[in-house]
């Protein structure tokens, strides 16, 4: 009885505590980093690395990193004539790295890594013996360890075919399950084991499977270094290669490792700040385990001798988030860099700004509110490499690291004050027709102010940000017209005088307004018309005293509604002549939108209405039209009349305006 409950206790916790499962350990398995060029060498330490140290898993967990992949070259210290044995000073090394980590709660990988003699060798009987031989033994001696260990059959198996591959998986899994039933495995595609050759790889019929990619992506940017990454078709790129990988995950019920990333030290720094934490954004969406490649050099994350990190990069793994901000750095002023971000959270508790130089370590330089979107960093000197990231904190107790940017603040060289420049080399001539998009050539606040620093439509002079659009036969509208915006124009009046000005505008709702200045001559407000369109244009009419001369003439928006506008027409006011002179009130004349309302008032019936327009002409003649009545307007431009009404001997005149 006594033997039959001992039997029960012994085998009762393997039924209390349950083999991890593949995905709830690639949920846990959240910040990764590669021990790499130190035990895959064909002796530690060969490839310029320290050897490996205890207090380097301290570094690990200090920082947050929970799954350490430790890649291991076994052939130069395995035998090559059965039973193939694994030295024993080695398999203790290895032993006693991965213990450092599983008595720190970490997952532990442990592969087989540039054993290349099985890739090129695999159709040798031998060497498959041999390769079986080192994971039965590896499978032997930690069958007993912690279920944080994770075994990794073979890193990029590039030199085997597609079909050798998979035979290869199957085969050593087999071999691991005979002392390891429940052990974690990660398998890979063939070649280099990107993230196609994973999903076209078989599936192994194993319930204890993770699968693994490595990318370095976009090439050649990541692994040799040329060019840049960040734009929206990068990112995207990335997002479509890694959406990929996750539909097979899903369609498969396969959870994924990625086992190796980064980008050179020989990038472009922004554009690799960038790609870090792209990589980590994605992993952390698509529910990707993330393991950094650290080699100690050009991918180097840890400087294991100096016992510290390269932050820049630690703190993208270890500590940014898809909610951390995005930054962007510009100069606004010679001694003034700004730095702006988009918050991606809406409830950060504040927001610290951290800033280095290329030599020094980041330090904090302000504490901003967390709803802060700018932050200008003042009275810095000059000729000088800056360093600045965004950290928010989130929930009282996460901080949220921005990927870091550098920005370069040039010594500053004062450029000369700009020269207007007069259009086509000469002042244009009032009277005459001005275009309005032919304003003097100079700058913003010069020769033009535009709210914007783009010419949108960019139909002509698109290095200006005066909106100019091609309505086609050489005709231009300036269009987005807001108001503060104005243009200059040098004219020269030839002489002296009231001039009649008339511009066309194309306005849906009308009722914008703008004005002229010519001079010291300040024109009242101008009331756009509505023309129910953006292209159908109506003219409106106005006068103003002009001094003789060359001088400077203002267009300014004053008011919305937006309204489109192509030019402004001078013609010299011309006597009336012909026109008698206006006499007192005699008649009423009221205009009710499309009509002229006329009450004569005078006693008896009219026999004649002339109208003229303000140069003299006669435009419109009415015969007997008796004493009330009404006309239309929609033949009449808009702009002053007058009206000249003929009654036996009698004649009387009026100025009118028809809007």
């Amino acid at each position: 009885m006594i033997k039959f409950l001992l039997v029960i206790l012994i085998v009762l916790p393997a039924f209390i505590s349950a083999q991890i499962n593949p995905k709830d350990a690639i949920s846990q398995m959240t910040k990764g980093i590669n021990l790499g060029n130190t035990l895959e060498p064909a002796y530690e330490g060969e490839w310029g690395n320290p050897s490996t140290q205890e207090y380097m898993f301290d570094m690990y967990k200090k920082e947050g990193f929970n799954c350490i992949r430790i890649p291991v070259r076994w052939d130069k210290h395995t035998s090559t004539s059965s039973p193939y044995k694994i030295d024993e000073t080695w398999f203790k090394r290895v032993e006693q790295i991965l213990d450092w980590g599983l008595s720190r709660g970490m997952f532990m990988v442990v592969n087989s890594h540039h054993d290349d003699w099985i890739k090129t060798g695999y159709t040798n009987a031998t060497n498959r013996a041999r390769f079986d031989s080192i994971w039965s033994q590896i499978s032997v001696r930690f069958k007993n360890k912690s279920e944080k260990l994770i075994f990794e059959v073979l890193n990029e198996p590039n030199g085997l075919t597609k079909i050798q591959n998979d035979d290869m998986h199957q085969r050593i899994i087999s071999v691991i399950r005979k002392t390891n039933t429940t052990r974690l495995i990660i398998f890979q595609g063939h070649n280099w084991g990107g993230s196609d050759e994973l999903i076209s790889a078989a599936i192994p019929n194993d319930k204890y499977m993770i699968g693994s990619f490595h990318s370095y992506d976009p090439y050649p940017f990541g692994l040799v270094g040329t060019g840049t990454f960040g734009s929206t078709a990068d990112v995207n790129a990335l997002k479509t290669k890694f959406q990929r990988v996750k539909d097979w995950s899903v369609q498969n019920n396969i959870p994924v490792f990625l086992g190796e990333f980064g980008g050179t030290i020989k990038c472009d720094y922004n554009s690799r700040m960038k790609q870090y934490k792209t990589y980590v954004e994605l992993c952390e969406t698509f529910g990707f385990t993330p393991c950094a490649w650290d080699d100690g050099g050009d991918f180097r994350i840890m400087n294991r001798s100096a016992r510290t990190w390269f932050v820049d990069i630690k703190d993208i793994l270890a500590h940014s988030s898809v909610l951390s901000p995005k930054p962007k750095l510009s100069i606004l002023q010679d001694t003034i860099i700004k730095l702006e971000w988009t918050n991606q959270a809406p409830d950060y508790d504040s927001i610290y700004i951290e800033r280095r130089l290329s030599n020094t370590t980041f330090k904090r330089i302000a504490a901003v509110k967390g709803d802060q979107l700018a932050y200008s960093d003042k009275d810095l000197p000059q000729n000088k490499e800056y360093f600045y990231r965004v950290i928010a904190r989130y929930n009282t107790n996460l901080n949220l690291y921005s990927n870091p940017q550098k920005i370069l603040l040039p010594t500053y060289v004062p450029k000369e004050p700009a020269k207007r420049e007069l259009f086509k080399g000469k002042p244009q001539e009032i009277p005459g027709r001005i275009e309005v998009e032919n304003f003097d050539i100079g700058e913003d606040g010069l020769t033009y102010h535009d709210s914007d620093a783009k010419n949108v439509p960019g139909a002509l002079r698109p290095d200006e940000p005066m909106d100019i659009y091609n309505l086609g036969g050489g005709k231009y509208y300036l269009i987005d017209n807001y108001p503060g915006e104005w243009l200059e124009y040098t004219v020269n009046v030839a002489e002296k005088g009231l001039y009649d000005i008339t511009s066309s505008i194309a306005s849906f709702e009308g009722g914008g307004t703008f004005s002229l200045k010519i001079g010291s001559v300040q024109s009242d407000p101008i009331l756009a018309p509505t023309s129910f369109s953006w292209a159908n244009a109506k003219t409106v009419n106005f006068s103003m005293n002009l001094e003789s001369g060359i001088q400077i003439m203002r267009f300014s928006i004053t008011d919305k509604p937006l309204f489109n506008i192509d030019f402004f027409d001078f013609k010299k006011n011309i006597p009336l002549g012909n026109i008698p002179d206006l006499t007192e009130n005699q008649f009423n004349v009221i205009q009710n939108r499309q009509e002229l309302i006329f009450d004569l008032g005078i006693g008896q019936q009219a026999e004649t209405i002339k109208i003229y327009n303000i140069l003299g002409s006669s435009v419109k003649t009415i015969q007997s039209p008796g004493t009330n009545f009404r006309i239309s307007t929609q033949d009449f431009h808009s702009g002053v009349y007058i009206v000249q009404v003929i009654s036996g001997n009698q004649k009387f005149s009026k100025k009118i305006i028809i809007h």
